[in-house]
């Protein structure tokens, strides 16, 4: 009984794993695809798939953005990316201590070409 108790637990445990993983992707973003910008080294995004949208999420600095396909929601939140980093640079004298944190990991992992 044991033995398949952990059977059991082991299979649902899969299912789990395999349901999550069509759901959310962890994918590296290599390029921003702007010609001023590009990334010293990969970031990581989160990809979500829900029935009709894409939700890409870049955690780290709280940017997300949603479209139909994969590849839009990825462009969308290079752009978004792009332009929290352009703000915060234009204001950061005045920045809080959580947009102070997002400047500081953008200007570290951004390069102007």
């Amino acid at each position: 009984m044991a033995q398949t108790l952990l059977t059991r637990n082991q299979d649902l445990t899969k299912e789990i794993l395999h349901f999550i993983g069509k759901q959310y992707r962890i994918v590296p973003l290599n390029s921003l695809k702007h010609p001023k910008y590009r990334l010293n080294t990969p970031v990581y995004i989160t990809l979500e798939f829900e029935k009709d949208k894409v939700i890409a999420s870049f955690d780290d600095i709280e940017a997300f953005s949603w479209a139909d396909t994969e590849f839009e929601a990825t462009d969308q939140l290079c752009e978004e990316i792009i332009q929290l980093y352009e703000d915060l640079k234009a204001d950061k004298e005045n920045l809080g201590p959580l947009p102070q944190k997002w400047f500081e990991y953008l200007d570290s992992h951004l390069m102007m070409i």
